[in-house]
Parts: C-alpha cells; structure tokens; sequence
C-alpha cells in the first residue's frame, strides 16, 4: 500500500511541473509511468519503483534552454539506465532502461555487449532507443541514449584512471563507447533518416561519459562532420542533462557557449562533482545547475521540506543526513582518549567542507597530476578484487567501512600521526572485521595488510598535511556518501519549483552580446555581425545559432534588401514569378522585382530557395545602390583594388557590380588574393557585405 500512495503522490507532484498551457498548444500527450532503478541509501540490493512524466512536447525548445520538465524526465531514464540491482543478473543490465524507453513509445532498443556482460575495467554500458516526432510541422527522430553510472561494479576502477594529462583517461573511454555506439546504432537503422534530436543522459560516471559525449558532439557539429550518414543535427538538437557529474574534460577544451546545450545538475554536497579537480586542469563541459543547500539558498528549509515530502515516498529512503554535518578538530601529539579536541554543527556546511578539503588534498598532498597518476593503480589494486570479486557484498562492506570508520575515528587518527605501521595494524583489523562480517573469508590478517598498506601511505600524508579535514572526513563519510545517491536527487527534482535554476541560475547571455553559441569572441566576422544583429539587419538562424558558415539564398539576400528600404508597402504590385512558397519573402520579392533590383532565372521562375554566389550578392546591391541610392549614376571604377588572380572569371553581366562592391569596400577578396566570384557566399561573409552596404553607402 505504501509503494501505490507514493507513486500517486509523486505522479501529482510531476505533472504539476508540467507547462500545461505549452503542451496543450503543440496537441502533445502526456506520459505517466514508473521507472525501477538501482538505489543508494538504505537498501542498494533491490530495485525500487520512481514514478515520472514525459511528453514528446518537452522538445520543442531548442536545447539551451534549460526545462525542469524535460530534466526530471531525464533523470529517470538517468536512473533507470542503472544495471540492475542484483549482480547475478548482469546479463539483465538494462532491463530497466529498456521498461522506461517502451512506456515512452520509444522502440529499436539495443545494448552495447559492456551492458550485458560482467563488467570490467574498462567497460561502459550503452543503450539506446528511438521515436519520431514532429514540431512546427517537421518530423524529427528523438535518438535516446541510456549511459550506465550505477551497478557496474569492477568498471569503479576507471574512475581513477585520471592519466597523466589532457581529457581524464577513464572518462574519455566512456565518451569513445558511447559514440563509436550511437554511430553504430544509427548504421544499423538506415530508416532513420533526416533531423535527429539527441537526448542523452548519464549518472556519475555515466555522467561523465554523457558530458563529454556532448562536447564531441558539439565539436562534430561545429566542424562539418556528420554523426551519421543519412542524418542531419544540429547543436540546437543536441539535449545533454547530467547528474552528478565529475569533472572529467581537458579545462582548456570546454570554453565557449556552444557547450551550453549541456546541462550538469549538481548538488554542492556531493564530493563527486568536485573530482577530478579543478587545479589540476579538469572541468566539465556545459552550464552546472546546482540544486538546493543550506549555504546557497536562504529559504532552503521550506525547499528541503518540500523535498523530503518526496524523499520520503522512495522505499529506500532511509534518514536525510547531509544537514548532520559536524566538523572535527584533532590535537595529533594527544592520547586515544582526548585526540579528538571538538566536534561541532555549528562550524560550516558540508559543501563548505568538501571545498576546503578537495582544495588542500590537492594542493598540499596530491601536488601535481603526476602524483595523482602514480596513485591510482595502487588504489584500483586495493578496490579491485572487493568489486570483481564480491559485487554482491560490495556495497555492505563499503557502508560498514564508513560506520566503522566513524565508531573507530580517535583510535585511527592516533594510529596515522603514530606512523605507517601502526595505522596499517589498525585499520587492518577494522577492514578485516568489515569483510567479514559481509561474509567474505578468503583473506587473513597479513592479506589484508598489504592490501592496505599502499592506501594508508596516502593516509598518514593527508593527516600530515591536513588532520582536522581527515578526521572531518572520517566522521562525516556516510552523509558524505549519501550525497551522491539518486534517489535524493531525484527527490530535489521532482520538488523544486519548475522556474528554480532557471531563475536562481540563469545562463543567458549579458545584455549588448550576441547570443549566438556558435559564434566565438573575436572572430573575423564578429563586428560586422554585431552590427547587422544590433540595427535588424540579419537575425539567426535560431534563437541561439547564426550558422555562419551555412549559405545564403536568394530570397533570404532580398528579404534582407527589403529591410534596409524599410518593408514599404507592396498593395497593388504583383511580379510574374509562380515559384514563391515562402510567405516570409513574398513581400520582399515583389517589390524587389518592381524596383528593378531583382530579377528571375526566367520569365516565371525567381528561385527563392538558390542559393547566392559571390558576383550574384554583389550584383543585388549594386543595384539597389544605383536605383535607390545613386539613381543611376552609380560611379564605378575602372580596376580592381588589388590583383585578383581570379578576377577573369567573373561573369560579365556581374563585372560592374564586382567592381564596384570591391572598390566600395564591400567585398574585399579571400586571404589568399582571390574574388571566388562563382563560390557560395556564407552567412558569415553576407553579414559583413551587408554591415559594410549599410554604414559606408547608405548613411
């Protein structure tokens, strides 16, 4: 009884968040459903039921704006592409995945072989699934893509695998899966074809992988290469929502808005998101949303009351702990019994802490990546043969460590300032209790000492180096853990108000900048196409792309024109061309053939959607200069301005108009001393023409 009233209320509280009054309008339906996933607090053993919503209509806004519909939705496919929770049905991984993609009408389903075999070191599971839909009128093929950050046991491993520089090693393998995946996935579907959304979404280490897939993506896209061969995307189309993500990118790769389709919600408590750290060139990709926490958030009591109401419903759910938060002060020459000199609530918040911490592991011990790099294999070694070998009693013995670590904290500080083999004995004895107890008997004492020893080198360093943030650690770690868990983060996105991180977080651009993504600072065309956007001459492609190296077409390059003369009033002018569909260039066509400034490939025939030479863009100003500008006594010059090595293949009905563009300052020629006359014009060389048509010849 309790698992049906929690999901009918959860299911209220998710459909409020929906924008009703949008999806009406597009004639959406709405999803209702229930995703299992692989939980975190209080029972990690089973599967436990999350309701969710979801509607084909939270597409319809371009992926930089970020929908606190579309995110929760995404975080219960994030959770359900969780392996499932028993370890003896790996061969089940996404068994959860594939429920949440059919309740969504979403089918061709397939598992990469990491999603159904053991897991290894390396190994990333991968599944994906697709839908059609259509908004304003265009049919799109919605590929959903399923990373795996829960379950994957031995895979643990790889998140150490920080490498000695660039991208993280471990999470670049993720990123490598997943796209060798998707473009096998749509080779397999030759019927998927035309525009595709990409929605993809990741846990933790799926995180990673999903956020640095983004950036790849994003970084195809903005290059010309194709994601497939039959199929067209956009950045526009690119939905990236993460959660929990460490930071795993190159820090000097993830500028630039174009990432800002990327969305990482993160929570300031968890020490996850803090790792790979900042200082040693790591980042992610994309805009963090944070969710709620007493430091960041002065009504936090009423958010988080509002989230335990949910919290609460998960059968898991077990005790809130991050606002237990203490920190501790060690005397280190002390005896056992007054080692620990305070333990107080009142000092800082536990994402204070793990700020101060990460900061101080990484600059006083940890000093260059270097360290880090020659750390890692003795600490995958230690974890190991616990999560390959006993994945089912994986998870009791890392609960246990942590309370035992807590119970036995005076003890085990005495023990780090005392020296390596003294902690070694100690924590030997804790560890070995631990195993134990979950059942695992293979290993002796001396076993499990120098399985250790290579982790409690690192120890006694950080309690030199930083003893009270050890010892804060230590007490601290379940709550620190619990963090992490989904089911809590789930709980913040079903409870926040719908307009939370966008109002708190907003990542627009500053007021008088161009809002284009892909439109780097600084570029060549930069100033020119300030000025076209400023005064209304050219807008973008998209609310948030301008597409500067896509072409121009005909009815685009009068329309423009149209501009410049102030959108006169066509009422009574007609023109003899039977090809115009675009009702947004009619009016701009007609009277552009009534002012002599355009003419058609035939009689009846303009050509609305050709698109624009070089000679052909100049040959439209030149005569919308000499009509209405210098009424027919345009003066044009009898050269060039330099030496064209090309000037010979402009067309002769176009040579005056290139003349003359060229000795206004309107066309200036390529970098390497060519006019190109005959070559496609881009948006981006029509934005200076036009920029430069209208300061130097109009005003």
């Amino acid at each position: 009884m309790k698992r049906v009233l929690s999901i009918v209320l959860v299911l209220m509280m998710l459909v409020s968040l929906v924008p009703m009054a949008a999806l009406a309008a597009e004639d959406y339906d709405t999803v209702t459903g229930t995703i299992m996933f692989n939980a975190g607090h209080d029972d990690s053993k089973t599967d436990h039921p999350c309701p969710f919503t979801y509607s084909d209509g939270y597409f319809t806004d371009t992926a930089y704006s970020y929908r606190q519909d579309l995110a929760t939705a995404t975080m219960a496919m994030c959770l359900a592409a969780g392996n499932v929770a028993d370890p003896a049905r790996y061969q089940e991984g996404p068994a959860n995945l594939i429920s949440f993609f059919e309740q969504i009408g979403f089918k061709d389903f397939e598992a990469n072989p990491d999603y159904t075999n053991r897991p290894g070191r390396n190994t990333f599971g991968v599944g994906i699934a697709n839908k059609e839909i259509t908004v304003n009128g265009e049919k799109y093929t919605v590929i959903g893509i399923g990373l795996r950050g829960c379950g994957y046991y031995a895979e643990w491993a790889g998140d150490l695998n920080v490498g000695l520089d660039g991208d993280h090693t471990g999470f670049a393998i993720c990123r490598d899966t997943a796209l060798a995946f998707l473009q096998q996935y749509l080779a397999n579907h030759p019927e998927i074809t035309g525009k595709i959304k990409v929605w993809c979404t990741g846990y933790s280490r799926g995180a990673a992988g999903a956020n640095m897939l983004g950036g790849k993506l994003d970084d195809m896209i903005m290059s010309g290469e194709r994601i497939g061969k039959n199929v067209t995307l956009s950045v526009e189309d690119v939905y990236i929502y993460t959660f929990e993500a460490p930071k795993g990118a190159d820090a000097s790769k993830v500028g630039g808005r174009v990432y800002n389709n990327i969305h990482n919600v993160v929570n300031y408590n968890d020490l996850v998101v803090r790792v790979a750290p900042d200082c040693m060139g790591f980042a992610r990709y994309g805009v963090d949303h944070v969710m709620p926490s007493a430091k960041l958030d002065s009504n936090y009591d009423e958010l988080k009351a509002n989230m335990l109401a949910v919290f609460n419903t998960f059968e898991n759910a077990g005790e809130y702990r991050i606002d237990n938060f203490k920190y501790v002060t060690v005397t280190p020459k002390a005896t056992v019994d007054k080692i620990i000199a305070s333990i107080k609530g009142d000092v800082m918040t536990q994402g204070e802490f793990l700020d101060i911490f990460v900061e101080k592991l990484f600059t006083k011990v940890f000093t260059t990546r270097a360290d880090v790099y020659a750390a890692q294999d003795d600490i995958q070694e230690l974890v190991l043969p616990l999560i390959g070998t006993y994945p089912e009693q994986w998870d009791t013995v890392k609960q246990s460590l942590a309370e035992n670590a807590k119970d036995n904290l005076a003890k085990i500080m005495a023990a780090l300032f005392k020296g390596e083999d003294s902690a070694v004995n100690v924590i030997a004895d804790i560890v070995l209790d631990t195993m134990r107890d979950a059942g695992i008997t293979e290993y002796n004492a001396e076993q499990v000492r120098e399985m250790i020893r290579p982790l409690v080198k690192m120890l006694v360093k950080i309690a030199a180096a930083c003893p009270d943030e050890l010892a804060t650690l230590l007490y601290n770690i379940v709550g620190i853990m619990s963090a992490h868990y989904g089911e809590l983060g789930m709980s913040w996105m079903m409870s926040i108000p719908a307009d939370y991180m966008t109002n708190k977080q907003n990542t627009s651009k500053p007021e008088g900048e161009l809002p284009f993504v892909d439109v780097p600072d600084g570029v060549w065309y930069y100033d020119d196409l300030k000025y076209a956007y400023d005064n209304g001459l050219m807008n973008g492609t998209s609310e948030n792309t301008f597409t500067p190296e896509g072409n121009v077409t005909r009815g685009q390059v009068v329309t423009v024109l149209y501009r410049l003369a102030g959108e006169p009033s066509v009422k009574g002018k007609t023109c003899p061309f039977t090809d115009l569909k675009g009702e947004w260039s009619k009016d701009a066509i007609i009277w552009a053939y009534n002012c002599g400034i355009a003419k058609g490939f035939t009689e009846t025939s303009f050509g609305e959607n050709v698109n624009v030479t070089r000679e052909q863009l100049a040959s439209f100003l030149f005569r919308y200069a000499d009509k209405l500008v210098y009424f027919g006594e345009t003066d044009i010059p009898a050269d060039y301005t330099a030496s064209y090595s090309d000037a010979s293949a402009v067309s002769s009905y176009a040579k005056d108009a290139m003349l003359w563009a060229n000795g206004a300052g309107i066309i200036k020629g390529n970098p390497n001393g060519t006019l190109d006359p005959t070559g496609n014009a881009t948006r981006a060389q029509f934005v200076c023409m036009i920029a430069r048509f209208d300061r130097d010849v109009l005003e």
